[in-house]
This record gives C-alpha cells, sequence and structure tokens, in this order.
C-alpha cells in the first residue's frame, strides 16, 4: 500500500484508519505538519456542538424517551433551517434546533472555517457522504482520495457448511505460519458472532492465538446493576471500569438532583463495552476492512468469510429515525442509493487488499445461506473443495477421524480421507468412549434450592449439574412465559380493596411487554382473565378463610450452606382460636402433575414443598392445614358450564369436614374442589382427595428424606446420569434442553414403578 502525504494538511479520515496512517508515518524519515479528524467532529466544529446538558434539558422539557431524543440530536445536521416543512418530524426537528439556540445549548466555532481554509484538507474512507456534507467539504476546498485499484483475485472459495469455511481458513492461515507469516499479519473479516464458537474450538487445535469481537456491554455485569442500583461506586471491582464510570459520575454532575439522573447514567454506561484484552500476536477480526480503505497492507492478509446474499455487501433498510419518503425531503441518501454506494465501495475497498481471500457457506448449524450476487458480477471462479492437510495438528486430526468414523458408522459412507485417515492415525479412543459422569472437585458455596432446583434433580443429576452448575441453560421468555407473568401479576392485584382491571392489566403489560402480533393474540385471553377473576371472587365468597399473601416467598435454612426458598402465589388463611388455617394455591397456565407417591424421591414437590416452608419458616404461629391445590386457568371447554368445571380447584383437603367447611361452606352440596364429593351418609367419598394428620405428617417425613438426598448428591457432587422411567414413561429426557449432551443409554435409565400418576389427568 502506497500513500502519498501532503504537509501542512488536514486528513478527514476514520478513526481507525487513523490509527493505520499513524503506523505508516511512523516509519518514514520525513517529519510532516498533518492533523486528523474525523467528519463527525469536523460537523461540529464546522456547524455547531450540542452540550451535554442538552439532553437533560429535553427530557425534562418533553418526558420523551431518551433513544428517541438522541436520534433526533443526531438528525439535526440534516434539516434545512430556511426551508418550511409539512412534516410534523422534520419540523420537530426544526423546532428543537431553534429551541436549543435559544436556551444556549449549542456550541458554534466561529472561526474554525477560516482555520481550515489555511489548509490543504483530505477526505479518505467515507462512502456514503450526504448532500449536506459534500457541501461542507466543497466549501472547505476538499479533494477526495479516491481509490483506483482494482481486485487481485480471480476465485472464491464455496464450502457446504459454515464449520467447513471455518476449518478451510484455519489450515490456510496455519500454511501462511508455516511459511513465516506471522499471526500479527492476518485478519478476518465478514464475520458476526454465531463464528466465534467454531473459530475458537478449531484454532485451538491448532494453537492459533485469535482475538474475537465478543466484549459486550458492561451494563450486562453484575457488579454495574449493583451498582445502578446502590450508586456504590465500590460494588465495581474492574479498576478500568471503576475509573471509566467515575468519569462518567463528574460528566453528569450537573444532573445529580434531576429525576432522569438514572436514566442518563444508565445511557452513559451502554456506551462502555466489556475490553477484552488482545493478543499482540494473534489472527484479529477487522470487519471494518470491508468498508474503510487500505486498512490492510501490503504486507498483510485478509481471509474474507460469509460473502453471502444479505450480508455482503451491506444491506441497508428503509429503518431510520428519518424515513426514505423524509430524505428525499432533505435531499438524503434513501436505502436504495445506500445499497447502491454500499456494493460500489466494497468492490473498491476489495481491491486496495493484496493479499485476499474470499470464501461463502451454503449452510450452518441454524440456517441456509445463498451467495452474494455480488460475486456473479465480479466474475471469480468458484473452488469447492476443503484441501485437507494433516500435518499441523493431532488434535484436527483425531477430531477428523472421529467425523469421519462417525458418518461411516452412522451412514455406511466413506469420506475420500476414510482410508488414510484410519491407517495413520490412533482409532482405538473413539470405540472407548465413556459418557459417564466422572466426578468434579469442587468447593461448596452457599446456594438455594426452590421446588424446580429438587424436581430437576430428581428427573437427572446430571441435567441439574448442567444447568444450575455449569449454568449452560439459559431462559428464553417466549409468548406463554409472558402471558403466565401478566396473569400471575393480575390475579394478585384482584385481590386489592382498590383493584382495577385494567390499570392492572396495564401494569402487568408494562412489565411484560408484547409484540403486536402477542398483541393480537392477547386480547382474546383479556375476557379469560376477567372471568377467571370473576369465578374465584364468587366462590370464595362461600370461604372462612378471607385473608390473603399474594406471590408469598418463603425462605429456611437446610445447612450451613443450602437454603430452600419458595414463591407462593396464594395463600388464603384466617386465625382463628390461636390457630391459622390456611390453604396453599397455584396457578397454571399450562400442565403440572399432582402425584404423593413420588416424595422421597423428590418428584412433585412443588405444592407439598410449600405445606413444608409454611410449616418450617413460622409464618403462622400454629398452622392448620386446610388444602393445597392447582388452579388451570387456559383450557378448552364447549360453554360456560365446562368452563367454570374445568377452573375447579385440583388437589388434596383435610379430611377433617369442620375444617373443610372453613374452605368451602357448600363442599357437600357443590364444591369447587374437583373431585371432592360427600356421600349419602354425609362421609366424603373415596374419590375425594384428603390428608389426615398423620398422612400430612408423613408427607412432610418424606420431603425431609428428600431434601436430606438432595443435599447429599449436591455436596457430594454426585451428578450421575440417571433419567426417571414411571410406568414405562421417561419423564426426564423428553423435554430436556441437554439431551444431546449426555450420550444417556438403557443402562443409565432409573425405574420408579408404583402406583399410577394421579395429577397428570385434570379430570382426576
Amino acid at each position: 500500500m502506497k500513500f502519498e502525504f501532503a504537509n501542512n494538511s488536514i486528513y478527514i479520515v476514520p478513526n481507525s484508519l487513523k490509527i493505520k496512517l499513524l503506523e505508516i508515518l511512523s516509519k518514514t524519515d520525513k517529519i510532516y505538519n498533518i492533523t486528523f479528524i474525523s467528519l463527525e467532529e469536523l460537523e461540529k466544529h464546522y456547524f455547531f456542538d450540542i452540550k451535554n446538558e442538552a439532553l437533560l434539558y429535553l427530557l425534562e422539557k418533553t418526558n420523551e424517551n431518551i433513544d428517541v431524543l438522541k436520534l433526533m440530536l443526531k438528525n439535526l445536521y440534516k434539516i434545512e433551517l430556511t426551508k418550511d416543512y409539512k412534516e410534523t418530524k422534520l419540523n420537530n426537528l426544526k423546532n428543537m434546533y431553534y429551541d436549543l439556540l435559544e436556551n444556549d445549548y449549542l456550541i458554534f466555532d466561529k472561526g474554525y472555517r477560516d482555520y481550515l481554509l489555511t489548509k490543504e484538507i483530505h477526505i479518505l474512507g467515507y462512502n456514503m457522504l450526504e448532500t449536506y456534507q459534500k457541501k461542507m467539504l466543497d466549501d472547505i476546498n476538499t479533494n477526495y482520495l479516491n481509490i483506483t485499484n482494482s481486485l487481485t483475485i480471480d476465485t472464491v472459495y464455496k464450502y457446504h457448511s459454515m464449520k467447513d469455511e471455518v476449518i478451510a481458513t484455519t489450515l490456510k492461515i496455519r500454511e501462511l505460519n508455516s511459511k513465516g507469516i506471522n499471526y500479527k499479519k492476518i485478519f478476518i473479516a465478514g464475520i458476526d458472532n454465531s463464528y466465534n464458537y467454531l473459530f475458537k474450538t478449531i484454532f485451538k487445535m491448532f494453537d492459533i492465538p485469535i482475538s474475537l469481537q465478543e466484549g459486550g456491554k458492561v451494563t450486562s455485569l453484575i457488579s454495574i446493576k449493583k451498582y445502578l442500583k446502590t450508586k456504590d461506586i465500590n460494588e465495581i471491582k474492574d479498576i478500568e471500569i471503576k475509573s471509566k464510570v467515575m468519569n462518567i459520575e463528574n460528566e453528569l454532575n450537573y444532573a445529580k438532583t434531576s429525576k432522569y439522573y438514572d436514566t442518563l447514567l444508565k445511557d452513559k454506561l451502554n456506551s462502555i463495552n466489556i475490553e477484552k484484552k488482545e493478543l499482540i500476536d494473534s489472527v484479529k477480526v477487522l470487519n471494518e476492512a470491508l468498508e474503510i480503505p487500505y486498512l490492510i497492507s501490503d504486507d498483510e492478509y485478509l481471509f474474507v468469510l460469509g460473502f453471502n446474499q444479505n450480508l455482503l455487501p451491506k444491506i441497508y433498510k428503509d429503518e431510520d429515525y428519518l424515513s426514505d419518503n423524509l430524505k428525499t425531503k432533505c435531499n438524503l441518501n434513501t436505502s436504495f442509493i445506500k445499497n447502491k454506494l454500499s456494493k460500489e465501495n466494497l468492490i473498491k475497498v476489495l481491491g486496495t487488499i493484496k493479499n485476499l481471500t474470499i470464501s461463502y457457506k451454503l449452510t450452518s448449524l441454524t440456517s441456509e445461506y445463498a451467495k452474494s450476487s455480488l460475486l456473479n458480477e465480479l466474475n471469480l471462479k468458484e473452488i469447492e473443495d476443503v484441501n485437507y492437510k494433516y500435518n499441523y495438528s493431532h488434535k484436527f486430526n483425531n477430531y477428523k477421524l472421529s467425523s469421519v468414523l462417525d458418518t461411516y458408522y452412522k451412514y455406511h459412507e466413506k469420506d475420500k480421507d476414510f482410508d488414510y485417515l484410519t491407517n495413520s492415525v490412533d482409532s482405538s479412543k473413539y470405540t472407548s468412549f465413556d459418557h459417564k459422569f466422572k466426578g468434579i472437585k469442587r468447593n461448596i458455596t452457599p446456594y438455594s434450592l426452590s421446588y424446580s432446583h429438587l424436581d430437576d434433580l430428581a428427573k437427572c443429576p446430571f441435567k441439574y449439574y448442567l444447568k444450575y452448575i455449569l449454568k449452560l441453560d439459559s431462559l428464553k421468555e417466549n409468548f406463554n412465559t409472558k402471558i403466565g407473568n401478566i396473569f400471575h401479576s393480575v390475579l394478585k392485584d384482584s385481590y386489592n380493596n382498590n383493584f382495577s382491571f385494567d390499570d392492572s392489566l396495564t401494569k402487568a403489560l408494562n412489565n411484560n411487554p408484547l409484540d403486536k402480533r402477542e398483541m393480537v393474540l392477547f386480547e382474546r385471553l383479556k375476557k379469560e382473565l376477567e372471568d377467571i377473576i370473576a369465578y374465584n371472587k364468587k366462590i370464595e365468597k362461600r370461604s372462612f378463610l378471607t385473608d390473603f399473601y399474594g406471590e408469598k416467598r418463603l425462605e429456611i435454612p437446610l445447612s450451613n450452606n443450602a437454603t430452600l426458598k419458595g414463591f407462593i402465589d396464594k395463600i388464603l388463611f384466617k386465625t382463628f382460636h390461636d390457630k391459622t388455617y390456611y390453604a396453599v394455591f397455584d396457578y397454571k397456565t399450562g400442565s403440572a402433575t399432582l402425584n404423593l407417591d413420588y416424595l422421597t424421591e423428590g418428584l412433585y414437590l412443588q405444592l407439598p414443598l410449600y405445606i413444608y416452608l409454611i410449616n418450617k419458616s413460622g409464618l403462622f404461629s400454629n398452622p392448620s392445614f386446610v388444602g393445597f391445590f392447582y388452579q388451570y386457568l387456559l383450557q378448552n371447554y364447549k360453554d360456560l358450564n365446562e368452563k367454570e368445571k374445568n377452573l375447579k380447584l385440583v388437589g388434596y383437603t383435610t379430611d377433617d369436614k369442620i375444617i373443610l367447611s372453613y374452605l368451602d361452606e357448600d363442599y357437600e352440596n357443590d364444591s369447587f374442589v374437583k373431585s371432592l364429593g360427600v356421600k349419602k351418609d354425609g362421609e366424603l367419598s373415596s374419590k375425594s382427595k384428603t390428608l389426615n394428620e398423620e398422612e400430612l405428617k408423613d408427607m412432610l417425613k418424606a420431603i425431609d428424606e428428600a431434601l436430606e438426598k438432595s443435599l447429599k448428591i449436591i455436596d457430594n457432587n454426585d451428578f450421575v446420569i440417571a433419567p426417571k422411567i414411571i410406568n414405562n414413561k421417561n419423564i426426564s429426557c423428553e423435554f430436556c434442553p441437554f439431551k444431546e449432551v449426555c450420550f444417556v443409554t438403557a443402562n443409565d435409565y432409573v425405574y420408579l414403578e408404583k402406583e399410577k400418576e394421579e395429577g397428570g389427568d385434570l379430570n382426576a
């Protein structure tokens, strides 16, 4: 790359190109009087800059969303102040400018233009210049530096999968290194985070150091989340991040007493990335090299992966703050023009790279791809074969051997390298694989257990290990989860004296926002929710238990390290003659199993565990059990009669008929507890699910045993693969997110054969 510098000049370039040009300057003997400035900085000097306090002023004046206001401020340069617009959005920008001007929130550098006219000015690296920017640049006699280079390659590599693309690229990079090319001279572009795992895995096999772009925002850190709550700077242990946060605090001194301080603080923190320390002699990701020219020197190498349709060239859509329609009113580049410029610029930038390799893939684990149409225009010859070489990495050779053997044993197909690999690489380890959990060394730190923890542990200890020790599972909030949260929230509020359905629903929707499609679906469920509340109020008029706890959190210690916690949807209770009579309820928008036969195994503990917590926590000084129930909220029904039947409670009650009447004074005629009935002689029917005092004690004793077993497994790190089979049904693996990880075999299953399940049938 040859670059001729002019003395007494200003170069308008992106920051990344500035660093590259400074690197070139450092290697020359001549001393230049040169200033580098970005286009964004130039605009602030040429037009105006905006004071930090302006954002707070606008927040307090408009109460608008901070992101919207920031977008508006960013677009202030793009309107013509002398022009009258018919469009509200454009006039709002114009009015905002004059408002800020009048209140002294704009900074003007009046002598800067005259200073610029004394310099020779050059611009390079900006391919999306707007008309207003060109007018500014022409006004200061800017020289546009053009890219004249042409593409140096005539081939493109085609790969069936992303994995093949990464492996082939790795082999090419390893070969370059074997020829004396330092890894710091090799760059990768065109990739996003979906490539990271493969690059880390494959590069590690070849001992190739790589610096990936995977920092993230500091607001994702637990320490920052705590800081945002407490404002205690000592919550942040990282010295560099702490220093940056302290600087932000100083910047925001002007907003300390404002109600928008937290909003501004979080916004500023969102601008800080978690910086990962780059290895000096490593392959680096440089996606900017596809938009900004001359970032790759002639002695450096660039591998461009993912040259697929809709990925390269970069696609711009009509989704900016100013729509394409409004952009035409302001003489700005529309998405159509941007896409044209994007394609032209990519071709030019690629032409500046001497050592270039381009590839595309057809599939990944989750998607299929088409090659970029630009490749047809460039008329590049396609090369499809992955040229595997086995003289660089024993780890890779073993990995490849396992892959070809998998294909052979599963599909009876031989890879072209099958004979070489099976004769040259030791395959004994392939047939000696043992999937059993081998144990771990782990210091036990304080932990808490809930029903879901215990249920996962009981169904398969290995699942608990992956989910809660390694934390491999991530909760993805879907529509069903949101609906459950909304229903629970409104149902809790329905017991407030000043309850308003509309107000409560609005609050729940704000906390669990639905998109447009989800809102359409939810409209049909609002009436269901109102009917459920009305039904509960109707049946509870028949109950003596008139006091209420909603979403009650209980927690008790189990050992020096472990605590047991529960979050109970509803407790109805009444204190009478020094006893507190109580019943526990859990709302279900999905399914649940009610079965007391497997309590000692730690299965189906949810409702019994709530009774255990109430008895052990001291919530009530002298508790007396009335019942525990599921209420299934969303089920199919043909008519109102069937709908109310479906809303009946499913669970167990006391067998004491006097106490039972506290729950439902009319239980003898038409109980709102499913299957609870009375025979002609006044005794409870055999179908009624009841617990006497001894049975209740046995239930609590069974939970004690289950907890003791659970603590022993966790504290001894005994996380074996042991899924449970009940009545020939695998209750552990069917919906397990880790079933592709454990390689479970028939010998791992644990059979628990007892009575048939009771609670799976909602009509039971």
